[in-house]
């Protein structure tokens, strides 16, 4: 009786630990997924950030490509920025925040196809053997985006802290799209202050 109490026991001991290793496997990957950004910040080391309490955005000069996705993510600074304990005002203000990005393509290209296997093993005219072939494989677009959020001192008119975000992005689902732009103002506030 002693020994089949310690058996259960130890199954179960092993079943929570294999339990808890399939758990942190899952909170590490949900992190993994979360942070998939390049997330980098820069700030002026001189700075007493607490002096700081008010802000205003930075007009415009030229729109936005994609509104709403612009829309999005000013409003998910403005929250991140009152989660910090800053207030946005109109006027008289004692940082200045403006924001800007893009999306970029990079292509991924195909190894080379040094025994022309994609052709038949005939080398198209004008080719060596050292060239290699056309891959028949089609090139993969990687679409990448970059967030860039800066802070600058009102009064003093300089540029006082910045923070970076890049991710491979999908922009043909908007939903993910915005979602990940959401993720990236987080990550980039996340840093803020700096300690």
């Amino acid at each position: 009786m002693v020994n089949s109490t310690t058996g259960s026991v130890r199954i179960g001991l092993r079943r929570r630990s294999h339990l808890e290793k399939i758990g942190a496997t899952l909170v590490l990957l949900g992190a993994s997924a979360l942070w998939g950004q390049k997330v980098n910040t820069g700030y002026d080391k001189t700075v007493d950030f607490s002096q700081f309490k008010t802000y205003a955005w930075i007009e415009r000069h030229t729109p936005p490509t994609d509104p709403v996705l612009a829309a999005l993510i000013v409003a998910d600074i403005d929250s991140e920025l009152g989660k910090k304990g800053l207030r946005r005002v109109e006027s008289n203000p004692d940082l200045l925040v403006s924001c800007y990005g893009g999306l970029g393509s990079k292509s991924a290209f195909a190894a080379e196809d040094p025994g022309y296997t994609a052709l038949g093993g005939a080398a198209l005219p004008g080719t060596t053997m050292w060239g290699g072939s056309v891959s028949s494989a089609p090139v993969a677009q990687v679409v990448e985006g970059t967030l860039v959020v800066d802070l600058a001192d009102a009064r003093q008119k300089r540029l006082v802290w910045r923070g970076t975000a890049k991710a491979n992005v999908d922009y043909d689902k908007r939903s993910k799209l915005f979602d990940q732009a959401g993720k990236a103002v987080a990550a980039i506030f996340n840093k803020y202050p700096p300690k």
